[in-house]
């Protein structure tokens, strides 16, 4: 079986990225970026599942997810956030735990040095570059 491919997403300038907040409440799901010279926000309109993990805890998929390993080397300098394509371990799950309702859902993640978040939508974001 493949792996599913990591593709950078949302044109965020390369810059070395840590999560500040992620907020949700009624108007959807905000996760704010702040780099050395730039910030970020990636807001979804509504979020089907989000799981975030302490690198710590990702360590399998720090090491097994080949399109990332740049990144990586680079100290983790780049663009954080991806579009996940391909065979998703994450969305797998989440349309098993919904009895087949998730199956339209995209798969995101954002990945810092100290974050790995990923995120289940039903339609991309919105982001905002300062």
């Amino acid at each position: 079986m493949a792996e599913p491919n990591y593709a950078p997403f949302g044109g965020l300038p390369d810059d070395c990225y840590e999560v500040v907040s992620v907020v949700q409440d009624e108007n959807g799901t905000t996760i704010s970026l702040a780099g050395e010279r730039h910030s970020a926000k990636i807001s979804f309109g509504s979020v089907e599942a989000l799981c975030i993990c302490d690198e710590g805890r990702r360590i399998d998929s720090y090491n097994r997810i080949g399109d990332i390993q740049p990144y990586r080397k680079r100290e983790f300098f780049g663009c954080p956030f991806y579009k996940v394509e391909g065979d998703s371990d994450f969305l797998k799950w989440l349309n098993a735990e919904s009895c087949g309702f998730s199956f339209r859902d995209e798969h995101y993640a954002v990945i810092t040095l100290n974050h790995f978040i990923d995120i289940a939508a039903s339609f991309p974001p919105k982001i905002e570059i300062s």
